[in-house]
């Protein structure tokens, strides 16, 4: 089988390299994440995926354009994460399944199917929606132990580990908790 993955950043791909070389499928990995904000964020995750595709010979799709506008255009005026994160997984799976029916891959999946922080039910109900409008088939993958794999391998490759989902809204419930760069002045 020849699998178009979609590929969030460079932890979760750590983490599902060995299961699929082990079920013998080939994949070429698509770094497609308008999403994910502030600008140096993006750049860090698109070179950490990068720099693990190169060391371990997987071949990289990217879409380097910066998504910003076209993310929040989306997703204004929708500050629950369901929905919102709703029309994030759409948009991301949606233009890969598309690539990959183009390319004429066998199937797509994602990356984020080995996240602990993402609603992986929604994930499978939105890509099986999408892999029938494309007209591609999707290739579902229970990856339970994948998050702590890709964090370690990553911290073995010295590979950016990111902390939070990717938008600006993740990020801001990952912290808003924290005391974090809070100025703790007189």
């Amino acid at each position: 089988m020849r699998l178009y993955l979609h590929t969030c950043c460079a932890v979760c791909l750590a983490g599902v390299v060995d299961d699929l070389h082990a079920r013998k499928v080939a994949f070429t990995a698509f770094f497609y994440n308008p999403n994910v904000h502030p600008f140096l964020e993006f750049r860090r995750r698109l070179k950490a995926t990068k720099v693990l595709c190169e060391r371990e010979e997987i071949p990289l799709e990217a879409d380097e354009s910066y998504g910003l506008v076209g993310f929040l255009r989306a997703v204004v005026g929708r500050e629950d994460a369901p929905e919102r994160c709703e029309i994030c997984y759409r948009d991301r799976l949606t233009r890969t399944a598309e690539q990959a029916k183009y390319l004429g891959f066998d199937a797509f999946s994602t990356t984020l199917l080995a996240s602990q922080e993402q609603d992986l039910e929604r994930i499978r109900r939105i890509a099986s929606r999408v892999a029938e409008e494309a007209g591609i088939a999707f290739m579902d993958a229970d990856w339970p132990e994948a998050h702590d794999v890709g964090k370690n391998i990553a911290r073995k490759m010295s590979l950016y580990r990111q902390q939070y989902c990717g938008c600006i809204y993740s990020e801001e419930d990952r912290y808003k908790n924290t005391g974090k760069h809070r100025y703790r002045g007189r």
